[in-house]
């Protein structure tokens, strides 16, 4: 039997560029943007998140290159080229049809899979908050609490279906559990109930309006301080010029009195604007150390809910790509059974149903000329030569029944220079027509 090397050489182009891919799609590792504006780039919870996406994403792409290698394997060995001989009939082209169908579901749900990993989470505490009132029961003052643990109100079945939602739930166990002031700051709580991220929503929005308020007060005392200081400086400049005219001159000395009096008010009005920055300051210090503590428990409830939406995203992506993988399994299947030539010839139908005897065909005669086209990947094509494969060849027909149909079965002597020899071709393997 003739071994078609081309088919061998197609499956190693292949698997090298597979190789690559992989190579590729989890080896490269991509340089992230720093984030720009209140969260700072360079913290741990941060750098947690991004740490936690890049695992996430790698291994995605990985499992990826897994499907494609499954994918290749099994169509990279199959012969499209015999899918002009299927005979699209009712309900034997379901097959076909149905494999196809189900291959191209499969490889598309695999790259939407992927793609989710790679999808931004919650950028804000608003958006958080919104995912927590999707899944906790609410009334009219907020989160409601049993025993110090959150009330969640969607259903077991559901959450265990859908990895995102189940990992939101875990995230508000957390945030709005026992523990919720080590996450979301401390003095957060509100009668009985416990932390939760509106009330380090409100406490912020609280903190924020403060210092805008404080901020301008603070400059403004600046400003006057630092005036005042510059405005003493000259009348001290001022009064000892005067003091040391007054042996020259007499007459200086009533100027020298509004001058004294202006410095004394001066004097006292610094006094009073130097007390009044200094107990703005404090207040304006105590606001911002406080603000500094709750935006760093804002960043790290970010942190934490954006890794634990990436861990539910990618076990969605997981699953996804695990279904994708049997769907494309079972096309792929489909699809190979349905091609021509995919029965052996040896295999014998079970338990056939008696027919009438049909008239004696009439006889021909034997040697008549022909020409033959062998398809590629068929058993009769592996053969012969790989340059008689999908061609016109010359060839003698050794049979003396009925003609045999234009797709076979049937046996021919082929001719051809290069390709000379018996060879007998299934039905749906080649074509046959007589040349007279």
């Amino acid at each position: 039997m003739a071994i078609d090397l081309s088919v061998i050489s197609k499956l190693t182009d292949a698997v090298d560029a597979l190789k690559g891919f992989v190579a590729k799609a989890a080896g490269a590792e991509e340089k992230e943007a720093a984030p720009r504006g209140a969260v700072p780039e360079h913290s741990a919870a941060v750098q947690l998140a991004r740490d936690a996406r890049k695992s996430y994403q790698k291994t995605a792409r990985w499992m990826l290159a897994a499907f494609a290698a499954v994918g290749v394997l099994i169509f990279g060995s199959l012969p499209f080229a015999g899918i002009t001989d299927v005979e699209l009939t009712w309900p034997t082209s379901l097959w076909l049809i149905g494999g196809l169908v189900f291959a191209v579901v499969g490889i598309v749900s695999a790259v939407i899979a992927v793609s989710l990993v790679s999808e931004p989470e919650d950028a804000s505490l608003g958006e958080l908050d919104c995912d927590m009132r999707a899944i906790q029961k609410v009334d009219d003052k907020g989160f409601v609490f049993v025993k110090g643990k959150p009330v969640i109100t969607v259903n077991k079945l559901h959450a265990w279906w859908n990895p995102r939602l189940r990992s939101r739930i875990e995230l508000a166990n957390i945030l709005h559990g026992p523990e919720s002031s080590a996450h979301l700051g401390p003095n957060l709580q509100s009668g009985d109930r416990q932390a939760s991220v509106t009330d380090l929503i409100k406490r912020l929005g609280d903190l924020e309006s403060r210092h805008a308020k404080l901020a301008p007060v603070v400059a403004n005392l600046t400003v006057s301080v630092t005036s005042f200081e510059k405005r003493i400086e000259d009348l001290g400049k001022l009064l000892v010029e005067l003091r040391a005219r007054r042996a020259e001159d007499s007459s200086v000395e009533k100027e020298i009195g509004t001058t004294s009096a202006m410095y004394t008010a001066a004097a006292a009005k610094l006094d009073s604007e130097r007390a009044a920055l200094t107990t703005k300051q404090k207040e304006l210090a105590e606001v911002d150390d406080q603000l500094k503590l709750y935006q760093d428990h804002r960043d790290l409830v970010l942190a934490e809910s954006g890794v634990m939406q990436l861990r539910g995203t990618f076990r969605l992506a997981r699953r996804i790509l695990a279904i994708a993988a049997v769907l494309t399994m079972f096309g792929g299947t489909g699809y190979a059974l349905a091609l021509p030539g995919a029965a052996t010839d040896d295999t014998k139908p079970s338990a056939p149903t008696p027919k009438p005897t049909p008239p004696p065909a009439p006889a021909y005669a034997a040697g008549l000329p022909a020409t033959v086209s062998i398809h590629e990947g068929t058993h009769a094509a592996d053969e012969l030569p790989r340059q008689c494969v999908d061609r016109q060849l010359a060839a003698v027909w050794v049979g003396d029944t009925r003609v045999p149909p234009t797709a076979g079965p049937f046996t021919v002597l082929i001719t051809d220079t290069a390709c000379v020899g018996e060879v007998r071709v299934a039905r749906g393997e080649g074509t046959f027509a007589l040349t007279r």
